[in-house]
């Protein structure tokens, strides 16, 4: 027989695969549907008409994939590789001058300032400075680098060393489920600036991998889905991954949603912010939700539906006022807690609470139906909305009106929102249970209301306690006075043994109330005689247990727990020895421990302390006596 005559193939022999194009001729769709495929790419003619993944089966593994995988799979790389240089520019040295030039670049967009075209073809370009939602995703840069804030950096003495956290893929579906659920039943019910409907959609899609396909290149599911996945990472004791990885990676996706005004744009700032409040990573959560509230101050949602003439559904609207009055609290809430003006007063802004309804469908277009009998979730979130907002009134009309010089016109605001407060308290929703999930957040313990109206208390009269020339009046120390015990003791009750994670404002809290507690003790007689020394040891103790256990979460907290440590210690002692008419003559706290007390006490200052804390501090170390 001739050499050259090609013969059968034996049975099992490994068979010659074809590497033309007839190995793609159809897609899947096409195929079942027996239609002829023309073989476009990214999608053909038939699935694009139908709204369809079109999707063809590789040859070799038998798995569906798009036509273009190669492709997106090489941008995907371009996107990941670019990213690891950005986060550890000394990792490829063969790549330097690449990664010299994206260093470069991160540096200089710290001021970047353009002329960028944000709109559809034919839109008039704006310019957009380093305040700027598009630069925000520049200024976080070094805080995913740094992994730590630089902010009093070595409080403890221990070498700050770590490595910043590399992107990572998507958790499996069982996984994603418990950290979505850890978020939207903690999280959510304090702050439902997320549509959940939509989110469990996008979650859903992960089960199968060609559906997971449908939301893989787009920017808003990724960004969403990797950010609640962390911020449920950073709720459950053991999450079974990283929240930084997690954060690092839905932190490649921002620079293609905040580049437009819009809601999904405050969405992006606002889960950001809740990140920062829960982990020692992040930027700064004031200005986070600063932004974010600007940028509802640019889209109008500040002001009353009945002002604006829209067309925006329903549900729509429904969406904007939980956008709205959550990044007002998160913003309220970093004001009071840093002693800083408030972004929007309470008098340039009319628009209404949410209506107290469920998660609202985007779908609909029907009015909505408020639950008046049975609580809903909505209805703990907008007592939340009231407090913070009177707690936004008594930031700007009593301690940031500069003008505000009259001492009875003082009192009279005072009084007046005393009894916005007490009206408050009286319409407290009834005790909910609790999630499924465990109470990891203190927002769901019975204990939160009772804990905010007394921080409430405090923030109020605490400008009164430090008045120098006008003491407080004996009423005034003994409200603080309770106020601040009962702080301690909630605390203690949920964050000591307990899974409910903390917060720095959390911190700030416990902070400020124990400071008040121990202020009023040494400036007040009659505060004194009404507390028994077991009943000051007690609470002093709850402070310090929640103190101490902040301290090992995060060790930015250590000076907190030093500087009340050693305060309640001596007051402890001052009470058990002193008597309790009247206590002089004894030299100052400063005289033990002066570089101690003034080391912590710049540390806290470095890291932000309010203006409350910063005069609470004084009193108490200039008057305070040692043992």
């Amino acid at each position: 027989m001739p050499d050259n005559l090609h013969t059968r193939p034996a049975k099992g022999a490994a068979r010659r695969m074809r590497t033309g194009s007839r190995t793609t001729v159809a897609c899947v769709s096409c195929k079942e549907r027996k239609l002829r495929c023309d073989d476009q790419v990214p999608t053909c003619t038939n699935c694009q008409r139908n709204s369809l993944a079109c999707l063809v089966e590789d040859p070799a593994t038998k798995r569906l994939q798009p036509r273009n995988y190669i492709a997106l799979l090489e941008h995907r790389v371009k996107l990941l590789e670019s990213a690891v240089r950005q986060l550890q520019p000394g990792v490829a040295q063969s790549r330097a001058p690449a990664a010299d030039a994206d260093e470069k670049e991160v540096s200089d967009l710290c001021s970047i300032m353009g002329v960028l075209s944000l709109n559809a073809a034919g839109a008039e370009p704006r310019f957009l400075g380093s305040s700027s939602a598009f630069a925000f995703t520049r200024f976080i840069s070094p805080s995913i680098r740094q992994l730590i804030p630089s902010i009093s950096p070595d409080l403890s003495g221990i070498r700050n060393e770590t490595v910043a956290p590399e992107p990572c893929l998507l958790p499996e579906y069982s996984t994603a489920v418990r950290l979505s659920n850890a978020y939207f039943q903690n999280l959510h019910p304090q702050y439902p600036f997320l549509d959940e409907a939509t989110f469990r959609i996008w979650e859903a899609a992960l089960k199968d991998p060609i559906t997971a396909m449908t939301i893989y290149y787009k920017p808003a599911p990724l960004f969403f889905l990797n950010m609640v996945y962390a911020i449920g990472a950073c709720l459950l004791p053991s999450p079974g991954c990283s929240a930084e990885q997690l954060y690092a990676s839905a932190l490649l996706y921002t620079d293609d949603i905040l580049c437009y005004d819009n809601m999904e744009s405050i969405q992006v700032l606002l889960c950001c912010a809740a990140y920062s409040l829960r982990s020692s990573q992040g930027t700064s959560h004031w200005k986070l939700a600063g932004q974010a509230l600007r940028q509802c101050v640019n889209l109008g949602y500040h002001r009353s539906s009945k002002h604006l003439i829209t067309n925006i559904p329903p549900m729509e609207q429904e969406m904007q006022k939980r956008v709205f009055w959550s990044a007002y609290q998160m913003e309220c809430a970093a004001a009071v807690m840093l002693g800083r003006p408030l972004s929007l007063r309470f008098e340039d802004m009319d628009a209404e609470f949410p209506e107290d309804i469920e998660q609202p469908a985007y779908e609909s277009n029907s009015p909505l139906a408020s639950t008046v009998n049975q609580p809903t979730m909505m209805t703990y979130a907008i007592h939340a909305f009231h407090i913070r907002s009177l707690q936004g009134r008594t930031q700007t009309q009593i301690y940031s009106d500069t003008t505000l010089q009259d001492p009875e016109i003082r009192e009279s605001r005072i009084n007046k929102l005393s009894d916005m407060l007490e009206d408050w308290k009286s319409s407290l929703p009834p005790t909910r249970a609790p999630p499924d999930t465990g109470t990891l957040s203190f927002f769901t313990t019975p204990d939160w209301y009772q804990a905010a109206y007394n921080n409430a208390i405090l923030h109020l009269h605490r400008v009164q306690l430090t008045n120098k020339k006008a003491p407080a009046a004996e009423t005034v120390i003994m409200k603080c006075l309770h106020a601040a015990k009962d702080v301690c003791h909630s605390f203690r009750r949920q964050f000591v043994g307990g899974p409910t994670t903390y917060t720095w404002s959390a911190l700030h809290e416990l902070f400020i109330a124990g400071l008040t507690y121990l202020y009023c003790l040494w400036t007040s007689p009659v505060a004194r005689d009404a507390s028994r020394l077991d009943q000051v040891s007690n609470t002093c103790t709850d402070c310090t247990m929640v103190l101490v256990v902040f301290a090992e979460r995060w060790r930015d907290a250590a000076p907190y727990r030093d500087i009340f440590r050693e305060l309640a210690s001596r007051t402890i002692t001052i009470i058990a020895e002193a008597p309790s008419s009247r206590i002089d003559g004894i030299p100052s706290v400063r005289e033990e421990h002066p570089q101690d007390l003034t080391q912590w006490v710049a540390d806290i200052s470095d890291m932000g302390v309010s203006l409350g804390a910063d005069q609470l501090l004084t009193g108490l170390m200039d008057d305070l006596p040692s043992q």
